[in-house]
């Protein structure tokens, strides 16, 4: 098994395992971020293309641009621009609350649906299944592992 020092190919142990954890984390996250990247790229589609959209069709109703963005796996500063290019799409509509006036909301359309449907889910290879890297099993186990962390960073 390859070491996230033989990758680096840095020949020196890391200071700390927690050191040597977190680039481990970061490496992962950067080859996973690549992956899915290039699935996207074959939609013409971003990652927080796709992530707006998935968030919004597991949306029981339209909901305001803020939520939205509280609600993103990577925050997005500028989430009223994305949601303007996916609008311009065709994949989701954006109208005026009738209550408030100031606020926008989003819901996803028919044709918004239907390219979530086409992509599926391009992390499958993260699930147990014949040839996974992780039984159900480890999944939960890192799934525990990496809120714990989360949540010690605040």
């Amino acid at each position: 098994m390859a070491s996230i020092l033989g990758e680096l190919k840095q020949t020196k142990p890391f200071p700390t395992p927690g050191l040597e954890t977190g680039a481990s984390l970061l490496r992962t996250a950067a080859q996973l971020r690549r992956l899915l990247e290039q699935e996207m790229g074959t939609h013409e589609m971003t990652l927080q293309q796709f992530n707006v959209l998935r968030i919004l069709r597991g949306a029981d109703e339209p909901l305001p641009t803020m939520e939205i963005a509280d609600r993103m796996v990577e925050p997005e500063p500028g989430i009223t621009r994305l949601l303007g290019r996916i609008e311009e799409k065709g994949l989701i509509s954006r109208s005026r609350c009738t209550e408030d006036g100031r606020r926008v909301l989003a819901e996803i359309t028919t044709e918004g649906v239907a390219v979530l449907e086409e992509i599926g889910e391009p992390t499958d290879y993260l699930c147990p299944d014949d040839g996974a890297a992780l039984s159900a099993e480890e999944l939960d186990q890192l799934l525990s592992l990496l809120s714990k962390v989360r949540r010690a960073m605040g």
